[in-house]
């Protein structure tokens, strides 16, 4: 699946990457789906949740998260904070999955287990023709 992507604010590599995400896995999922973008710093509905992508669903007693997913450049693979970053964001009993550029795998996974962090899944991206492919 792909799209193209013209949405206002939405400029960086990582952004497109959350954005098409999202709108994927809003329709695969039965939950609701909120995306943090570098230009929008509003967690989805908890303040002290920082994740790129948040499923999640609404009860009366307050939302509940189902899954989060990070999304990852290859800058931001080589920077030393990602791994703390990954271990702040990780909430017990909540899936969590990776979306990194193709070909990172080996490295995120290593990154990970430095940081005892597991993720469900890790899915890889890359661009053809300037539209986003998750594999």
């Amino acid at each position: 699946m792909s799209t193209i992507l013209r949405e206002k604010g939405i400029e960086s590599i990582h952004d497109q990457v959350v954005s098409e995400a999202a709108q994927r896995w809003a329709r695969a999922f039965q939950c609701k789906v909120t995306i943090r973008t570098t230009s929008d710093h509003n967690p989805w509905a908890d303040p002290g949740q920082q994740s790129d992508i948040a499923g999640w669903s609404f009860s009366p007693h307050g939302n509940s998260m189902q899954w989060m997913a990070e999304v990852e450049t290859e800058d931001s693979l080589q920077n030393p904070d990602t791994q703390y970053k990954w271990k702040r964001t990780a909430v017990a009993g909540v899936p969590m999955y990776l979306l990194i550029p193709r070909g990172n795998r080996a490295q995120a996974e290593k990154i990970a287990a430095s940081v005892e962090l597991r993720f469900s899944s890790i899915y890889e991206y890359g661009f053809v023709n300037g539209v986003v492919q998750i594999l």
